[in-house]
């Protein structure tokens, strides 16, 4: 059996977003440039529009790990978390509403590389630590599979009771997706992450959770415990009704690997 941690503190300090990915801050200069992630270092990239006029940049080779961190909420006109391109294939970050004066003034592409990426899924926001680590979070909407149910960046709360749940986590965006809490989960449940628990070097290995009762996320490497510094992906705490998983299954496609976890 694998130990995650031994500390007895609940839920720890999540506050600050970025924890592996590379902020990548989009520059004022009323411009229209190129930002391509294959010019940085890290695996996953985060491109940061803040309040001010940044002109019409394009974002190529975007990964699926990669994120869009907007100052403010991109308008979404039915309210379902995801955020289409216009068919010319630009997505308004600063729009106000609906209709075509109220656009504001910055717009982007966004290019996987082999294709134009037409639709972003809202991530939450965090409100960030006292060096402005926070915004408004986006990544590709292909990631998250029907069916799932995703755990933000923010503290979210989740009651599995009611039937079978499937709570996704894209622990490979290298951010921290908050301290969640979840309650009534059970034999029907699922925990979905996009890199390897921590469970050490036997993949089916039971994950015990330390003092405090919580699942330490891991970051975008694979199986790397979670609570060790900036490979912190978030937490979860089950309210004491589970206190261990195990991996069930594998999924690889489409440039993501789905990992599932479920109780013993």
């Amino acid at each position: 059996m694998i130990y995650q941690g031994d500390t007895d503190m609940p839920l720890g300090d999540n506050s600050s977003l970025y924890t592996t990915s590379e902020r990548v801050d989009i520059a004022f200069n009323n411009s229209n440039d190129e930002y391509d992630t294959f010019d940085y270092s890290a695996l996953a990239v985060s491109f940061y529009f803040g309040n001010g006029t940044t002109a019409d940049d394009s974002l190529v080779n975007f990964g699926k790990n990669d994120t869009v961190v907007n100052f403010k909420q991109i308008f979404d006109g039915n309210g379902d978390g995801i955020v289409a391109f216009g068919g010319n294939g630009v997505l308004d970050i600063d729009r106000t509403g609906s209709g075509g004066n109220r656009a504001g003034e910055a717009q982007i592409t966004v290019n996987s590389g082999d294709a134009d990426i037409l639709a972003l899924r809202y991530l939450g926001s965090k409100g960030g630590d006292p060096n402005g680590n926070g915004g408004h979070v986006y990544a590709d909407a292909s990631t998250r599979l029907a069916g799932f149910t995703e755990g933000t960046v923010s503290n979210d709360n989740f009651n599995a009771a009611t039937g079978n749940f499937t709570y996704f986590y894209d622990t490979a965006l290298g951010l921290n997706l908050g301290g969640d809490t979840i309650t009534g989960f059970g034999a029907g449940d699922r925990i979905v992450t996009t890199t390897r628990i921590h469970n050490g070097p036997d993949a089916g290995a039971l994950i015990t959770f330390g003092a405090n009762g919580v699942l330490d996320l891991p970051g975008e490497m694979d199986g790397v415990k979670g609570d060790i510094g900036p490979a912190q992906g978030g937490q979860i705490d089950f309210g004491g009704s589970v206190s261990s998983l195990v991996l069930l299954n594998t999924v690889a496609g489409d440039g993501v690997t789905y990992y599932y976890y479920g109780v013993a």
